[in-house]
């Protein structure tokens, strides 16, 4: 059974059809998934640590603890055996957790999905963060923002972070938790987990924070219109400021591997992929595609390599001045006359 999804489980999702899951085995609700929602589907059963006795009248095991609830059945469940340093996590505080991060955000979201898996073992909320599809749209292009929370009662660890995947089963967790993730967290049942979980919370504030600033800063660009003959020029300001950085004159004009960066910034930002030149987010779009799959991160290099640079080296600090540079409006100060300076030399 995959889904992992038994008897004494529940899977709660919103009413609709594009809510619905692949198994079937969901419950609907017509209200929005608020914490009483949750407690009135059962899935915010309480975790004790329970005694554990061998058979006869022998003393309690020591150090070692029962972790049991009671299921929607009434019946005594025992989840796992844990030793007394184990801190639990309960479902409750996941929950509040989760509602507490997007508190001050001015982020819109949905819970898309929250349940419980394996027998009351584990416990997930997945949240479309944005609009209904969980993500945002900016000119066109459409940014995801699915965010997981999870926790386990068998040995696991509680996580957050965000994924293409919607939580629905077991089979969805285990995706869910692979591949490149921009947000990341893990708590585990150690210590203070309440402290932690209030970390997780500011943490996750601050990624949210900086995600709802991210879309603002995008459409700004998106609405700020150049002509497709500008487009070079505020390029080539991103390499002059880089270059005079480094206390470089360019006294001769730019060096031939300068201008070639700069022309393949300029051609893919005017007919790259989804480009037409007119707005300062096509140029960021142009040097984004340069610096990720293109000859930015190398003509020669191999796929992995250049997938290594887009994202963690010398091709993905390039992308994030470029896009500060644009945000910033850096190319409208004195690097203009600078710019058409240094274009003439080197023409």
């Amino acid at each position: 059974m995959s889904h992992q999804i038994t008897e004494i489980d529940t899977v709660l999702c919103p009413e609709g059809s594009k809510y619905r899951t692949w198994h079937g085995l969901e419950q609907t609700s017509a209200k929005p998934i608020t914490l009483e929602v949750a407690r009135d589907h059962d899935l915010l059963p309480v975790v004790r640590k329970s005694p554990i006795h061998v058979a006869g009248n022998h003393p309690p095991i020591e150090n070692f603890k029962a972790l049991t609830t009671w299921d929607k059945n009434g019946e005594l469940t025992t989840l796992d055996v844990v030793s007394d340093r184990y801190s639990i996590i309960q479902n409750e505080q996941i929950f509040k957790t989760m509602s507490e991060s997007f508190k001050g955000t001015g982020l819109e979201y949905t819970l898309s999905c929250i349940g419980t898996l394996g027998g009351l073992k584990k416990f997930f909320i997945s949240v479309a963060v944005g609009d209904d599809d969980g993500g945002f749209t900016v000119n066109g292009d459409k940014f995801h923002g699915n965010v997981n929370f999870n926790t386990s009662h068998d040995g696991g660890s509680f996580f957050a972070n965000d994924s293409l995947t919607r939580i629905v089963c077991g089979n969805t967790l285990r995706q869910s938790m692979n591949g490149d993730k921009n947000v990341s967290f893990k708590i585990r049942h150690k210590g203070d987990t309440a402290s932690k979980g209030k970390d997780l919370s500011r943490y996750l504030q601050a990624v949210f924070t900086s995600r709802e600033v991210f879309a603002e800063n995008m459409g700004k660009l998106a609405e700020q219109r150049v002509a497709g003959d500008d487009i070079k020029q505020i390029v080539g300001g991103f390499f002059v400021k880089e270059a005079f950085k480094r206390g470089e004159k360019l006294e001769e004009g730019f060096k031939t591997r300068s201008l070639n960066m700069i022309d393949g910034i300029t051609d893919l930002a005017i007919s790259g992929r989804g480009n037409s030149g007119r707005s300062l987010y096509d140029a960021l779009n142009g040097a984004t595609e340069f610096w990720t799959s293109g000859d930015g991160v190398g003509r020669t290099a191999s796929a992995g390599k250049k997938a290594y640079s887009s994202e963690f080296g010398n091709a993905a600090a390039s992308k994030e001045k470029f896009s500060e540079y644009l945000v910033k409006g850096e190319f409208e100060s004195s690097l203009q006359e600078d710019t058409k300076r240094i274009l003439a030399l080197t023409s």
